[in-house]
């Protein structure tokens, strides 16, 4: 290689001066040069002297001018003595050769410029390949047809997945998995673009750039899937260090390719780690957690040749398997789903059947008819609040979860019926700081209910409800205090059955439910992180 000495008029010369200073290429040093240059390359004169047999392929992020054993070659761009007098040429080139040279060498002679790079890289990576035509036509094509199949089977994939992800509620983690699908989809696009398309050499840089953004995007994304999808929690300094090592990874290590590996095996590494933390589901987990470690694995064998076709295939691999295991797993949220809509419809009923119990009816009807004798006042509040909570319970079974103030209007007109007949009132006090909180319909007023028929209406009045409404960190807090009464087992009986299935059809995993005595108190506890 050398500087070319070029008058700023004029023709460009069409050879290099006899004297030319030349020094052994230096791909750092020559990254970094934009005026006109020459380029040379001795090579050993092929046995074939069919020009028709024979192709060289060109990289170099130039525009140039060829000339092979003496003779011009079509160039590529125009070469200029300034970026407006440059047009860039293409980074990859293909040319037929003309017949070897009969002194037994053949040369190949290049003047180029490079006013157009946006930034200068660490390696100029100026290479020729000679050989028969049909191996330089179809150099490295082998691996992108590997490419090109992963890839259509991630896009397959990625379009099951949005069909059965359509008009259902997202599930942990869908538009992780869904952003790492498409930078799935993104990388093997951008990275095929130079060997099957080629590109004027200014849009290296960028392309290189956009496929490190797409190698550190998807670094990122597939743990966070991972964490979201499976619950693991990590502390935030974990998470700072994790992004601080990548940016590490991403401003100090040298090479592209480098990086690239560097990134991934970090982010399979990771992966790992997080999904032997993660709790339950082994049947989803360890699936996964075989194909992160076969390719944290394969990293250091395959090396930098990783980061083409296998690369792709991996990823498309894990990718497609990530996506096909989380539709599967929508689709046994919808069969979940239908049973718990039966489950839902049973309660409705069994509320309904609670609220107009035989017994309890009964009771209350024979008092009416005391009432309308001895106090028709008295007899007339008990109808319109028996009508009342009649309707509030026809209103609160046909919806899966009703207001804080709904439910606890439901248990006050309850009490007021039974405080009418006995003449006496039932208090019920709430201590909330917050009241937007939506429960599952009966399940307070099931254990008032439970309240009255063990500890007695009497020890009720004595004793009014207090109800304490709370919130810790994701989770709705409800304690409720009654009378404890003497009854033996209670906490055992339908009410309990029906309190738990209620929170167990609202809240899937999500709640807890546990009573018991507590002094003089009969205690109660719904803990809901779904009730807001």
């Amino acid at each position: 290689m050398a500087p070319a000495s070029i008058a700023m008029s004029g023709k460009l010369p069409g050879r290099p001066p006899d004297a030319l200073d030349w020094r052994p290429l230096d791909q750092r040093e020559l990254a970094g040069w934009r005026d006109p240059y020459w380029l040379r390359w001795r090579l050993p004169a092929s046995v074939a002297h069919d020009s028709a047999d024979r192709a060289m392929r060109l990289s170099l992020r130039a525009a140039s001018r060829l000339y092979w054993n003496g003779q011009p070659l079509p160039g590529n761009g125009v070469v200029g003595r300034t970026a407006e007098e440059e047009q860039p040429g293409q980074i990859d080139i293909v040319r037929m050769l003309p017949p070897s040279s009969s002194t037994g060498t053949d040369e190949l002679v290049v003047l180029a410029s490079s006013h157009h790079q946006w930034f200068r890289l660490r390696s100029a990576d100026a290479f020729i390949t000679v050989g028969p035509v049909e191996s330089i036509y179809g150099h490295r094509l082998g691996p992108w047809l590997i490419a090109a199949l992963a890839t259509g089977a991630l896009g397959a994939a990625c379009l099951y997945f949005l069909a059965v992800q359509r008009g259902r509620p997202r599930v942990p983690g869908a538009r992780l998995l869904l952003a790492l699908g498409a930078i799935g989809l993104a990388l093997p696009v951008v990275e095929a673009w130079r060997p099957l398309l080629g590109y004027a050499y200014p849009w290296h840089g960028p392309r290189l750039i956009a496929l490190q953004l797409l190698h550190l995007a998807a670094a990122v994304l597939l743990p966070a899937y991972i964490a979201r999808r499976f619950g693991v929690s990590v502390a935030k300094g974990a998470c700072i260090a994790f992004l601080v090592t990548l940016a590490a990874v991403m401003a100090l290590l040298p090479g592209f390719d480098d990086r690239g590996a560097a990134l991934l095996l970090l982010s399979l590494l990771t992966s790992a780690w997080l999904l032997l933390r993660a709790r339950g589901e082994p049947e989803e987990r360890w699936p996964i957690l075989t194909l992160v470690v076969a390719g944290a694995l394969a990293m250091p064998i395959a090396g930098g040749a990783f980061l083409d076709g296998p690369y792709f295939l991996f990823l498309a691999v894990l990718m497609g398997f990530l996506l096909l295991r989380h539709a599967s797993q929508l689709r046994a949220l919808d069969r979940h789903n239908a049973l718990l809509r039966e489950e839902r419809a049973r309660l409705s009923l069994q509320l309904l059947q609670r609220g107009i119990q035989p017994h309890w009816l009964m009771n209350t009807l024979t008092c009416l008819q005391e009432l309308i004798e001895q106090a028709p006042m008295r007899a007339s509040r008990l109808v319109e609040s028996l009508a009342e909570q009649f309707d509030r319970l026809r209103e609160s079974s046909t919806r899966q979860s009703v207001p804080l103030e709904d439910e606890l209007a439901l248990c006050r007109n309850h009490l007021d019926i039974v405080g009418l007949a006995l003449d006496r009132r039932i208090g019920f006090e709430v201590d909330a700081d917050h009241t937007g909180v939506w429960l599952p319909p009966g399940v307070l007023h099931a254990q008032v209910e439970n309240a009255l028929t063990h500890a007695g209406a009497v020890a009720c009045a004595e004793r009014p409800f207090r109800l304490r409404v709370r919130r810790e960190d994701d989770r709705w807090i409800l304690d409720l205090r009654g009378a404890r009464g003497n009854a033996p087992h209670r906490g055992q009986g339908t009410g309990t059955r029906y309190i738990e299935a209620s929170l167990a059809a609202a809240c899937p995993g999500g709640w807890r439910f546990v009573q018991g005595a507590d002094g003089a108190d009969w205690f109660g506890r719904m803990e809901l992180t779904c009730a807001s």
